[in-house]
Order: C-alpha cells, then sequence, then structure tokens
C-alpha cells in the first residue's frame, strides 16, 4: 500500500515539474506596484549601444536617466543605494547585460560583429530579487525590459534566447537597511510643481 502510494507520488511530481515551463519553475522575483517609477522611466529613450568590455563580458550601454530617475521615486523601507558600476568612474554605468564572458568562451565565441549597434527594447515592469551571494542577502531592485532584438542576438550566436532564462534588466540599485531618507518640505513642494509640468 504504501508501496504503491510513494509511486503515485513520484508520478505526479514528475508530471507537474515536466508541464511546469522552466521560465516559471525559475520564478524568483517580485513585481513592484510603483507607478509613479514606471511613468517616469518609460519616457526615458528606450534604446542603447552594444558594447563589450576587455574580458568579453556583453551588454547594452543606455541612459543613465533609468537610475538617476527611477531611485528617488522608490517608495522602500530603508534605502537604496546605486549600483558599484553607475557610481564608479571606470563603471559602465546603467546597462543591459546580454552575453556572459563564461557563456562566450564556452561557445567558441571570440568576435561580435554587433557591437556599435542601436538596440531597442521596451520597460515592462519594476522587481525585486533577493540575492545571496558569498553567504550574503542582497535585495536588487531592477527594470525588466522586452528585447527581442537581443533574444535574436543571442539565437545568431547559437544561445538562448535569454540570459540564464531570466528577462532582460536594468538594475537600478540595492535595498539596504537604513534611515529612510526624509524629504524637506522644500523638495516635496519642488516635487509637486514638477508632477504639475508633467501633468
Amino acid at each position: 500500500m504504501l508501496k504503491s502510494f510513494i509511486q503515485k507520488l513520484f508520478v505526479s511530481v514528475i508530471l507537474t515539474t515536466s508541464l511546469i515551463s522552466p521560465a516559471f519553475a525559475a520564478v524568483d522575483y517580485q513585481v513592484e506596484s510603483q507607478p509613479q517609477v514606471i511613468e517616469k522611466v518609460v519616457l526615458c529613450e528606450q534604446k542603447g549601444i552594444l558594447k563589450q568590455k576587455d574580458n568579453g563580458y556583453l551588454y547594452v550601454e543606455v541612459s543613465k536617466d533609468f537610475i538617476a530617475e527611477a531611485l528617488p521615486l522608490i517608495d522602500a523601507q530603508g534605502k537604496i543605494v546605486p549600483p558599484r558600476h553607475y557610481t564608479s568612474k571606470k563603471g559602465i554605468g546603467a546597462h543591459i547585460s546580454v552575453m556572459y564572458e563564461n557563456e562566450l568562451i564556452a561557445n567558441e565565441i571570440w568576435e561580435i560583429k554587433e557591437l556599435g549597434q542601436e538596440f531597442t527594447f521596451t520597460v515592462m515592469e519594476l522587481r525585486t530579487v533577493k540575492l545571496n551571494k558569498d553567504n550574503k542577502l542582497k535585495k536588487l531592485w531592477l527594470l525588466a525590459v522586452a528585447a527581442p532584438e537581443l533574444e535574436k542576438l543571442r539565437e545568431s550566436y547559437g544561445l538562448s534566447s535569454k540570459l540564464k532564462n531570466h528577462d532582460f534588466h536594468i538594475t537600478i540599485g540595492t535595498q539596504i537597511p537604513g534611515k529612510p531618507q526624509v524629504k524637506t518640505q522644500e523638495v516635496v513642494l519642488e516635487e509637486a510643481v514638477e508632477f504639475k509640468k508633467a501633468a
């Protein structure tokens, strides 16, 4: 009886896991409902230039406004600090990751002929992701984007359409515990005036 129950359970587990697509099985993000952020970033130019670092890492450089405009509008506890690659002088700024260097080496992709070309994308939503890296937990805020052109680019080099089976995205910042930013009356008044202008 127990053996029969275990066999049925095993079969049902196999069936359910095979019916769930990998994209849904790996949902590890939270969609954040903060329309004020999306309303602002959709006004930014939704295109960028394909570039490559010396180590091979391939990315699309996008406007820094995606981070500069979104960060102050995010309503969250603690504080959100911009990515190091955005604040550092030697950093690559706001960007969308396209191919990791290990993918290029593993698949013997030694040259990307599309470097310098423009690629377009569409901002979909604001998300948060909790990452555990080197036994340190991080909470990242990012803008998920739809980028069919980048999917085709990856496929043209024999890779999966998406990087690690995740949507393309622009990392906005890392949420850390701390005192929230207190807005002065002048800042609130200034924001209200700007909001009226935009309306």
